[in-house]
């Protein structure tokens, strides 16, 4: 089987949606399959890989500066060639535009995931997401030849809006337009429950399931601390956070828990970078924690395995923003026990391997901190369940099910031709 996966994030850049793609692809592939990635161009990047197919690019500047494709009239039909069994987008811009053309010339499924909840960055960049959002707002409708996409149901809505409902009312709208996008391809994979929710109230109609990451669970229970860039020395108990040092990932709020734990003995360690790492670096010092907060800035898989395998407890601070980390599910691969806050978040935590804080300030995770650092039975006890649960997300069980979907998929297609 020929598939085409779509994207706007991808490697070099290192992120769960990046890291997500190219554990499916290793796996589909593991499987016999042939799966090409087209995704933006980098400049002073080279792939060695004639499957990864670079498209034109400008810089987007909603995180840090990366490269977003742009698209053309004519771009599709330079695909052709690939003649592709299956298209896949994950995006539902840019490339999942391209997508979209592409299974509509070849005459093949489309299928979409929804992996960030992009809404949800509105008070954090509202610049940025409000424009994306009125550019998709007059942008969709001319791509799809319909009516206007509005988050209003009558006038009457417009007429009792108040300024303080103009943000929730983006919202709605960045949903009801991915809804949109969706609805107009042939399946919808949400990685999450609460994802899978919130889609369907905003209108998806067409087939959908709730599809999780999978993680390459070898790479992880094979891992050693010899790759790790850090000595942990006898006694010292490692707290590790993988994410981007950015406002929706608040790592602010677990440096304010180190504060309440003051305990020498434990480090926090931020692995990854982004732009609030200054911003927290200098809040680390005034605080005088240098000697407890450790920034090891972008590392490399292995070496985010091996600092994992170093680690006592794995922690995300991010609420409400987060979809299906795959940081989760590398951290459960690697036997740690989990301490996160968003409540929504179900997908690898149960209570055999994780603990949801009572609130989600520094106060709630220093005492689960603390708690969980006094007590080696618990902590042994939620290592083991993080192993079991692994194994439910492990990518040649998981490739074996996306196959499945594809095959089911590609039979209607043909049915659907045979009729016309």
């Amino acid at each position: 089987m020929k598939i085409a996966f779509f994207t706007d994030d991808y490697l070099p850049h290192i992120h769960g949606v990046a890291t997500s793609i190219k554990t499916y692809r290793e796996a589909l592939e593991r499987l016999g399959h042939e799966v090409y990635i087209i995704a933006p161009n980098k400049p002073g990047h080279d792939d060695h890989d004639d499957h990864i197919i670079r498209m034109p690019s400008i810089n987007n500047y909603v995180f840090e500066k990366r490269p977003t494709s742009v698209i053309y009239p004519g771009l599709a039909k330079k695909l052709d060639k690939y003649e592709f069994d299956v298209v896949h987008s994950h995006m539902q811009f840019y490339l999942g535009l391209l997508a979209m053309s592409v299974a509509k010339r070849q005459g093949v499924p489309h299928f979409t995931t929804i992996h960030s909840l992009y809404t949800e960055l509105i008070d954090d960049y509202p610049l940025m997401i409000s424009a994306g959002l009125i550019a998709v707002t007059f942008g969709y409708p001319i791509m799809f030849r319909c009516k206007p996409i509005l988050p209003f149901k009558d006038r009457s809505d417009i007429r009792d809006l108040r300024k303080e409902d103009a943000k929730s009312i983006m919202k709605r709208q960045g949903w009801r337009l991915t809804a949109e996008f969706a609805n107009r391809c042939d399946y919808c994979i949400s990685p999450s429950k609460h994802l899978a929710e919130i889609l369907t109230n905003a209108g998806l109609t067409t087939p959908s399931s709730v599809f999780p990451n999978c993680i390459d669970t070898s790479r992880y229970t094979s891992a050693t601390t010899e790759n790790s860039p850090l000595t942990k020395l006898p006694g010292e108990k490692y707290i590790v956070c993988v994410a981007r040092l950015s406002a929706e990932k608040r790592q602010h709020v677990l440096i304010d828990a180190m504060e309440q734990l003051n305990d020498p003995g434990v480090k926090l360690v931020l692995v990854g970078n982004g732009p609030t790492e200054d911003e927290l670096i200098a809040s680390v010092a005034s605080r005088g924690l240098s000697d407890q907060v450790i920034f090891t800035g972008a590392l490399s898989g292995d070496q985010v395995a091996s600092i994992l395998k170093q680690a006592d407890l794995f922690v995300l601070a991010s609420y409400h923003f987060d979809n299906q980390p795959m940081v989760f599910l590398e951290a459960a691969a690697c036997g740690l026990p989990i301490v996160y806050c968003d409540e929504r978040m179900t997908e690898g935590l149960t209570p055999k391997n994780a603990v949801l804080t009572d609130g989600i300030e520094g106060d709630a995770f220093a005492k689960v901190f603390a708690d969980l650092l006094g007590d080696d039975k618990k902590r042994a006890e939620l290592s083991a369940g993080a192993l079991k649960v692994a194994k439910n997300f492990d990518s040649t069980k998981m490739a074996k099910d996306l196959v499945a979907l594809y095959e089911s998929a590609i039979r209607t297609k043909e049915l659907e031709k045979a009729r016309e």
